[in-house]
């Protein structure tokens, strides 16, 4: 069974930024294994979509992989608010919202909402820790991050270097797999400056069976891998682009 991927934008008048999560959808749909499943931009990308709501199946939960664009929401004045909650078309989604993701399919939430992931000692990361059911990664920024020509490939490339050793493979050469966790890395420093910092929140743990399963050198795979769901500990790092 393939695994699925989603994508949601808001497009703000930039087709960079439909470009950019649209990359990363169409990037793994070429991939045997994969399917680019959901793709739902502006006024379709919907709160409910992401947070648990009466009669209805939040729609981020029916894919496997992840990309998004949107907002951080924050006052920039106020470090406080910073990494606290991303926009949708119809309302915010807080980190003190009805969350589950992973409840069904999801293991990998990507975002370039500035500051999602932004971490300090008064207001530290951990607040997402709530949000993760079966999920394993959450990937972001810890600054704001920028959209634009030069950002358009951040969905494809992060996309590709996860994938390469799959498509190379297929091709008769034998490469190494790129983990998630750099191939979120080097997609960043190859579209943003310096000034940007990426940042990825994971978590490791024990399996339904009890297993220890450790999410640090995961890689993307077309077969469902084993969730970190019990006696977990979470592990956070941010660094230059």
């Amino acid at each position: 069974m393939a695994r699925n991927a989603g994508t949601w934008w808001i497009r703000d008048g930039l087709d960079d930024r439909r470009d950019e999560a649209q990359g990363f959808g169409s990037a793994l749909d070429n991939v045997p294994g994969f399917n680019w499943t959901t793709d739902l931009g502006d006024s379709n990308v919907l709160q409910k979509d992401f947070v648990e709501t009466p009669n209805y199946t939040e729609k981020v939960d029916q894919v496997d992989v992840m990309f998004m664009c949107s907002h951080g929401v924050y006052d920039k004045n106020n470090s406080s608010t910073w990494g606290r909650a991303f926009a949708t078309s119809s309302g915010d989604v807080t980190d003190s919202a009805s969350i589950d993701w992973g409840k069904n399919d999801l293991e990998i939430f990507s975002s370039h909402a500035c500051k999602l992931l932004y971490h300090s000692s008064s207001n530290e990361v951990w607040r997402w820790e709530p949000a993760f059911k079966r999920l394993h990664y959450m990937f972001g920024f810890h600054t704001v991050s920028y959209s634009g020509k030069g950002q358009r490939d951040r969905g494809k490339k992060f996309a590709t270097n996860a994938v390469a050793h799959i498509i190379l493979k297929l091709l008769g050469f034998s490469f190494p797999a790129m983990t998630l966790r750099d191939a979120w890395k080097k997609a960043n420093i190859e579209v943003e400056d310096s000034s940007v910092k990426w940042a990825y929140l994971r978590t490791s743990g024990n399996n339904d069976s009890g297993q220890f399963v450790s999410t640090y050198s995961e890689t993307l795979e077309p077969t469902e891998p084993n969730d970190p769901v019990s006696n977990r500990t979470f592990y956070y790092l941010n660094g230059t682009c």
